[in-house]
């Protein structure tokens, strides 16, 4: 036999044959080219882990073949392997290649060899307690590797956190210290484990640190804040809490947390400080102290401005024998009987009183108070002292005021009136929320609305002077309603009732009235409103009377007539000449027009074309002389001639012929610019006339007197817009 076969022959030379074919199939299945690409690098790298850990056990067991080791030799090198395995690989590896372990156990090493049979009972007892142990390793090591995988995050999870994590025994000795009690109190975790925490920390405790103990033995926490002296020397302020550790009877100590909040509380002593600033500035704008009494000692507790308002030092100590001193004698019984019933009842209470105080000023007080409801302490008293002596000297003020004002009001001598305009108010207002913007054309579309606005206003008072201009009587509660009073002048009322829709803070219009008794007044009517139109308001309607006035007016007017018509007249003297002068123009051109007449006339063949023009310049001549005639009766009667439609510019054509021998005498030149187009004007003829004459006379009296040379009169007409013309002399 050759040595190939002999080597073949050999149990160990087949295992290891079949171990490399099977290697081998496996190998070239996986780096398939269609399966290659679906492969991760870090899946291909943890397959090449897993074949090499196969390669590993393939080699031990070739290994305990080869070398002819007993069955238990060769289990026990399997059993070393997967525990390897479980450690590096995980469980469900190690179970993985428990089961070929087992296998491969069971086929090559158990007799009889490459079967799956166990002939022998001892072998089958080796192949359970091969497996038993394997799984027991397998899962102790995995169990023992999630602890510490769980530890290791536990301690990762909490050097993450901000706040000082410390852990220490029942000695209080520090067993644990995390990178944030490191960033906080500047010691290193290897320089704080095993010191005692308390005297590292030069702890401040809030109380003795056996009662802290004891109520942490109770309850298993404690929470609270602490001073604790970091490595540089500064004293922090921290909030700490406590947990007691029993996860095992052995074990006993305590977890604690702490977060810095030194800032915190800075900053919130400071915001109690602003808070309380704050506090005692607003009551001293208000004048409003506040006050604790404590009932079962009769112990005060005032604020700043308590004190200012007593006028007790603010170091003093305030007792209510002080209190009962500063009280006005009139209302220190009061206030006896205020606090005794406060005092057996534990009620609240309010009243106002007066203080005297030492320099015989008076301060009126409103004060109040109220129970604290709390029950495991005595009972106590808060409240306010309202230093209100400035609201009762302005309210005394006011009634002083309202007294004056019901006198003028009453006294007064104008009527006055007050008119309640709420329910007008109401109506304005629905008009501006319907879209009314103006209200003149919702009068035009709804003719009784203005009768609606009389009857919307009610009528409150009126004085003295208004009664007895209005015909009343004092005792008469409700007069004659607005729709009467208004009925001579309606348009009055209605422009009133758009002065206030417009917001107008007054309106004011000569008209006439109805008194309550049935007369017709001339008056001033006057109203004035206070606010805008759409608040409530009381409207004051004053009235004056001025039928004397319009008299009066009336009088004046007339006799200015008379002046005007005496002017006229010693006009008419003066202008004598001028008038005869007129007139002899006419009269001269009847009398040349008559003899060229008659000579057309007397010759052998008549020339009746020139004698009947001869006729026509005697008719123009006598009608043109009648019309001088007309004009100067009427000025010298003093009547005024119709209106009517005429052309201005012939108008004050007409008036210069009155002044021709006049212009002449005074060596006046006169030039008149006529309008461009014909204007037209509805006018008294002869008073425009008058106006015109008027002018020009005293034009050329003027310059006589101040002796100039060259004396110019210039008249010019003109339209500069529609509906208006303009005279310029």
């Amino acid at each position: 036999m050759s040595t190939e076969l002999r080597e073949a022959s050999k149990p160990g030379f087949r295992l290891g044959l079949e171990l490399r074919q099977f290697f081998q199939k496996l190998s070239n299945g996986f780096t398939h080219p269609v399966l290659a690409h679906r492969w991760s690098t870090k899946r291909r790298s943890r397959f090449l882990s897993l074949v090499c850990a196969a390669v590993v056990l393939a080699l031990i067991l070739l290994f305990c073949v080869r070398l002819g080791f007993d069955h238990a030799t060769a289990a026990f090198a399997l059993l070393v392997v997967i525990a390897i395995l479980s450690y590096r690989a995980g469980f469900s590896t190690s179970f993985a290649f428990l089961v070929v372990a087992y296998l491969c156990l069971s086929y090559f090493i158990v007799d009889p060899a490459f079967s799956f049979r166990v002939g022998n009972p001892q072998h089958a007892v080796l192949l359970a307690t091969f497996l038993i142990s394997s799984l027991f390793v397998s899962s102790l090591i995995w169990r023992i590797q999630t602890l510490d995988s769980m530890h290791l995050e536990q301690a990762r999870l909490l050097d993450l956190t901000t706040d000082a994590v410390i852990v220490r025994d029942s000695e209080d000795v520090i067993t644990y210290w995390n990178r944030g009690a490191e960033a906080l109190y500047g010691w290193r975790r290897e320089e704080a484990i095993g010191k005692v925490e308390h005297l590292l920390l030069k702890t401040e405790f809030p109380e003795p640190i056996h009662n802290l103990r004891q109520m942490l033995a109770l309850t298993g926490r404690w929470e609270g804040e602490l001073v604790h002296t970091t490595r540089s020397g500064a004293r922090i302020l921290v909030l700490s809490r406590w947990s007691s550790r029993h996860e095992q009877p052995d074990t006993s100590g305590t977890i604690a947390c702490n977060t810095d909040v030194t800032q915190r509380r800075a900053a919130e002593k400071a915001a109690r400080q602003s808070q309380a600033a704050y506090i005692a500035e607003a009551q001293k704008l208000s004048k409003t102290g506040s006050f604790g009494w404590n009932i079962a000692t009769n112990h005060l507790v005032w604020s700043a401005e308590t004190f200012r308002i007593f006028e007790l030092p603010s170091l003093s100590m305030p007792t209510m024998d002080f209190v009962f001193q500063r009280i006005h004698p009139d209302d220190l019984n009061a206030v006896r009987t205020a606090v005794t019933d406060a005092q057996e009842s534990g009620n609240g209470f309010s009243l106002e009183h007066r203080l005297l105080m030492p320099d015989g000023t008076v301060k009126f007080l409103r004060l109040k108070a109220h129970p604290m409801t709390n029950p495991d302490s005595p009972p106590e008293f808060v409240g306010v002292v309202m230093d209100i002596s400035e609201q009762k000297r302005a309210h005394v003020e006011l009634v002083k005021s309202e007294q004056r004002y019901r006198q003028l009001f009453s006294r007064m001598p104008i009527a006055l009136r007050q008119l309640d305009a709420t329910k007008l108010v109401q109506i304005f207002r629905q008009l501006r929320q319907d879209g009314v913007t103006d209200l003149g054309p919702y009068f035009e579309a709804n003719p009784g609305f203005l009768q609606t606005c009389m009857e919307a206003l009610t009528f409150r008072e009126a004085n003295e002077h208004a009664i007895q201009m209005f015909g009343g009587n004092a005792s008469e509660s409700s007069p004659v309603s607005l729709v009467r009073t208004w009925e001579a002048r309606p348009d009055t009322f209605r422009r009133a009732m758009e002065s206030r829709f417009r917001g107008e803070p007054s309106f004011e219009e000569e008209t006439k009235m109805v008194t309550w008794d049935g007369r017709v007044i001339d008056v001033l009517f006057i109203t004035a409103r206070v606010g805008r139109v759409h608040d409530y308001e009381m409207s004051l309607v004053g009235t004056i009377d001025i039928s004397e006035r319009i008299r009066a007016q009336d009088s004046l007017r007339k006799l200015q007539a008379d002046f005007a018509h005496a002017a006229r007249v010693s006009m008419l003297g003066e202008l004598t000449a001028s008038i005869a002068h007129e007139i002899n123009q006419p009269l001269a051109v009847i009398s040349t027009s008559g003899s060229a007449g008659l000579r057309w006339l007397d010759r052998p063949q008549p020339a009746l074309d020139e004698v009947r023009s001869s006729i026509g310049a005697i008719l123009a001549s006598s009608q043109r002389a009648a019309n001088i005639v007309a004009r100067v009766r009427a000025m010298a009667a003093g009547q005024s001639t119709a209106r009517s439609l005429v052309l201005v510019d012939e108008v004050i054509a007409e008036a210069l012929l009155f002044l021709q021998h006049e212009i002449q005498m005074q060596r006046v030149t006169m030039t008149f610019h006529k309008n461009a187009s014909s204007v037209r004007a509805l006018c008294d003829r002869t008073q425009l006339q008058q106006i015109i004459v008027n002018l020009a006379m005293n034009a050329m009296q003027a310059m006589e007197g101040a002796g100039i040379r060259s004396r110019r009169i210039i008249i010019t007409s003109g339209c500069p817009s529609p509906g208006r013309i303009l005279l310029r002399i």
